[in-house]
């Protein structure tokens, strides 16, 4: 049973023969009547009775057309529905970035998502990238902001745009050694207590490692912490140091000390999505978004070291 099969009969029901319905419909009156032929062998039930004024429906014709004037309602809302989301006007994303970009340039994209299109509903949560990732692949997300960590693109199935490559900088007890440095090389850090994350929900720490393994070291895993707030925490009271990104210390600490490392290791901050065919529109505005407020945002000068814009030349990519 087609669509345009209930159409024609509803237009029959409405303009009372087969030749009118045509008319409203644009269709010659043959055609008319062969969609009817068809769906009545469909049901197996005379719907039309022929009259000398036109046609009228029997009991089994009125019975389908309740049911079909509920469908193609139905049909004609989410048509309705397709078409203001495809241009914006209505609809919903649900969008996910984990807490270092929420804490700088994640709501600026919100926000100017939000004033672009006030009539998208945005749901958000805050989710690290690795389950972001799951999350993707179930659907219970449209675009996640994560990283890359090693990986030189997206897992199978993923779409991911970049948006920022964000700097590690080395987080240091104002009385360390190293905090006298301009300049941390990372082999310094070889024999040194050092906070990493876990690999199962942050790819954070594979960049580390990398960047350790080239300078000739494993480094000594003191302390797993996925949190860099908790990380920073550990670093002033002395018992630890740590590679952070530079988009996670966006806040001024006077009991921590930061400098930029040698190597330059970055991160590869991107949105993701499900990679279809058709892609979306939505999607792809709310990735725009995000994109112009990565490049616009400036991290706030940390002690001992004014930092530059993260819309400023990039620093060496360790991990690619």
């Amino acid at each position: 049973m087609e669509l345009l099969h209930l159409r024609v009969l509803r237009e029959v029901a409405r303009r009372g023969s087969i030749s009118a319905a045509a008319d409203a419909l644009d269709y010659t009156q043959p055609a008319v009547s062969r969609q009817l032929a068809m769906l009545e062998r469909q049901t197996g039930q005379a719907l039309l009775e022929r009259t000398p004024r036109g046609a009228r429906l029997t009991a089994a014709g009125e019975a389908l057309l309740r049911h079909a004037e509920d469908i193609l309602r139905r049909v004609d809302e989410a048509q309705a529905e397709m078409a203001a989301i495809a241009a914006l006007r209505g609809g919903r994303v649900r969008v996910s970035a984990f807490p270092s970009t929420v804490g700088s340039f994640v709501p600026a994209g919100l926000r100017a998502f939000g004033e672009r299109h006030p009539a998208v509903q945005v749901a958000f949560d805050l989710v690290e990238p690795g389950p972001a990732q799951e999350l993707l692949r179930q659907g219970g997300v449209d675009v996640a902001v994560s990283s890359l960590g090693l990986e030189p693109g997206p897992p199978a199935g993923l779409r991911a745009v970049s948006l920022v490559d964000d700097p590690f900088l080395c987080a240091l007890p104002p009385d360390h050694p190293l905090a006298d440095l301009d300049e941390v090389p990372v082999a310094a850090l070889s024999g040194e207590r050092l906070i990493l994350g876990s690999p199962r929900t942050c790819p954070d720490c594979e960049v580390v490692m990398l960047a350790c393994e080239r300078e000739g070291f494993t480094p000594d895993r003191a302390y797993v912490v996925d949190d860099y707030g908790a990380s920073l925490g550990l670093v002033s009271a002395g018992l630890a140091v740590a590679m952070i990104p530079e988009l996670a210390l966006t806040s001024k600490r006077a009991d921590v000390v930061v400098r930029p490392l040698d190597v330059r290791p970055v991160r590869r901050i991107v949105a993701m999505t499900l990679d279809t065919p058709t892609g979306s529109a939505m999607n792809d505005a709310m990735i725009a978004a995000l994109a112009e407020a990565a490049a616009a945002f400036v991290p706030a000068a940390l002690p001992g070291m004014p930092l530059p814009g993260m819309s400023g030349p990039r620093p060496e990519v360790a991990a690619r």
